[in-house]
């Protein structure tokens, strides 16, 4: 019995090595098996619906533009050189209600980076003309996230995230 058990454990470090060796080089791209491609997310195009399918339900989301503004937060402890509105709509298509709540999107839901790759904080301010409010089927909601940019940059990279940061596509877009 004790010889059937190291003849078991050699006959699985045995298999555990070359799978190894392969899943390592998969992880190094050395090998071609893994397209280029592989780790690309859908581009969105800024003003038209991108379309989310889920278990829950379908959304679109459109990406609207970034603007820059010149107001600032007297109250905030940081100093942006420039404070940009994300701005972008939803259309709650058939996702249905969760925990009581109709659907929406909210800042968890993008990541923004400027030109040179920082990521970027919200900026306490609002545009009370495009308030992100929950949405009940069938309707649709505008809405403004403020970022504040600590350098100046003439666009905003943005990646949709879903769940717990599960990236779903991006978008690059200037700053009027």
């Amino acid at each position: 019995m004790k010889k059937i058990g190291i003849m078991l454990l050699v006959l699985g470090l045995v298999v555990f090595e070359f799978t190894g060796c392969g899943i390592e080089a998969s992880f190094n791209n050395q090998g071609n098996d893994i397209p280029s491609t592989a780790k690309k997310l859908p581009e969105m195009v800024l003003n038209e619906p991108f379309l989310v399918t889920t278990v829950n339900g379908d959304y679109s989301l459109t990406i609207n533009g970034a603007r820059s503004t010149p107001e600032r937060n007297a109250n905030s402890a940081s100093d942006p050189k420039q404070v940009v509105f994300l701005d972008f709509s939803y259309e709650n298509i058939s996702y249905e209600k969760r925990n009581n709540m109709e659907f929406f999107l909210a800042q968890g839901d993008f990541v923004v980076t400027d030109e040179e790759g920082n990521i970027l904080e919200t900026y306490n301010i609002k545009d009370p003309n495009r308030m992100i409010q929950e949405t009940p089927i069938g309707a649709s909601c505008s809405a403004s996230i403020a970022y504040g940019l600590e350098t100046d940059s003439k666009n905003l990279n943005v990646t949709f995230i879903r769940g717990k940061g599960r990236e779903i596509a991006q978008i690059r877009i200037p700053i009027e």
